[in-house]
């Protein structure tokens, strides 16, 4: 089936809608499965039951998130809670251990939670941390958030020097336990050596396509290739920073299907996916979590989304901030 025209929707044909139905869907990234959102006829008030309606079949959820480094006790408790969750809703969904939890989760009709991590802070130096988070059930492990720890640089650092001694060790490790690589977020260099490094494919769950904007966290061509060559995947983020043509402009679907177009073109459809990274609703949850998260990260939404509100001195309300610089 061909892409139609920029501006026209896909027909809905029941072919469509059956392959959707059949077809084993893992949404790169996302999170937050307790987040409250507003409730619709079919679908409850927790963002759980709307992955589940949605037709995914498993997500990477990332407990563990180095936005605020955590320590590893913090990411012990963090993947307490979420385990509980998943028990709390046993016929809604399941932790994912290998990938015949998949298949279960597919064929019971309930959503897969890969537990994972966003940057590797908390193991610090001590390598054997690697083996307590894959006895948590953790299965994919982002190497580095936005900033250097102690296995290699992320995207904001200045100066990427390349995946560290102790990075190539954690690689292995990894490589070891069956922990899939996630390159998110990570500065050039270092995830070129751990693409290089790693015995596995290795995965970006959640990036873009740096020709097409040149966010630091999308992907130059080289990576993609390297990434590809390996046997692993690109999955692609909608974020609209990611995504934007020009800057402050809110890019639309077809701009974000052109992601997806360039990297099947350049290394195939094999090695291409999609990671939503907490795509959700405008709510008060949200535009507190977009607040904290700029708290660190100032303009990283650019923008776009609950961020953009600021309090107006003439009535004390609240309003939308129409700036984009």
């Amino acid at each position: 089936m061909e892409r139609p025209p920029k501006g026209e929707s896909m027909p809905s044909s029941p072919e469509v809608r059956d392959l959707h139905q059949e077809a084993v869907i893992i949404d790169g990234l996302f999170c937050k499965t307790y987040a409250p959102i507003p409730p619709t006829a079919e679908v409850d008030d927790m963002m759980l039951g709307h992955i589940v309606a949605s037709g995914v079949t498993a997500f990477n959820n990332s407990v563990v998130a180095d936005s605020y480094p955590q320590s590893l006790q913090g990411a012990i408790n963090s993947l307490y809670h979420e385990t509980l969750m998943a028990q709390a809703f046993p016929d809604a969904a399941l932790i994912v251990r290998s990938t015949d939890d998949i298949r279960a989760a597919k064929a019971s009709g309930r959503v897969g939670i890969i537990l994972s991590t966003q940057g590797l802070h908390a193991i610090g130096e001590e390598l054997r941390n690697l083996w307590v988070l894959h006895k948590l059930d953790v299965r994919i492990g982002q190497l580095t958030y936005n900033e250097r720890n102690a296995l290699g640089c992320g995207c904001k650092e200045p100066n990427d020097t390349g995946l560290t001694r102790i990075g190539q060790k954690a690689v292995e490790q990894m490589n070891l336990e069956g922990m899939v690589i996630d390159l998110s977020h990570a500065g050039v260099q270092t995830a070129l050596d751990a693409a290089k490094h790693s015995k596995q494919p290795v995965v970006a769950s959640h990036v873009g396509v740096r020709e097409l904007n040149p966010h630091p966290r999308n992907l130059p061509d080289n990576l993609i290739r390297a990434i590809a060559d390996g046997g692993g995947v690109i999955g692609l983020c909608p974020h609209s920073i990611f995504v934007e043509k020009q800057r402050g402009l809110r890019p639309t679907v077809d701009d974000f299907i052109d992601h997806i177009q360039y990297i099947v073109e350049l290394v195939g459809i094999d090695h291409v996916g999609i990671g939503t990274d907490n795509f959700q609703y405008e709510t008060h949850f949200t535009h507190v979590g977009r607040s904290s998260f700029e708290r660190t990260y100032p303009g990283f939404f650019g923008g776009y989304g609950t961020c953009a509100y600021y309090c107006c001195s003439d009535c004390g309300r609240h309003k939308f901030l129409e700036c984009h610089e």
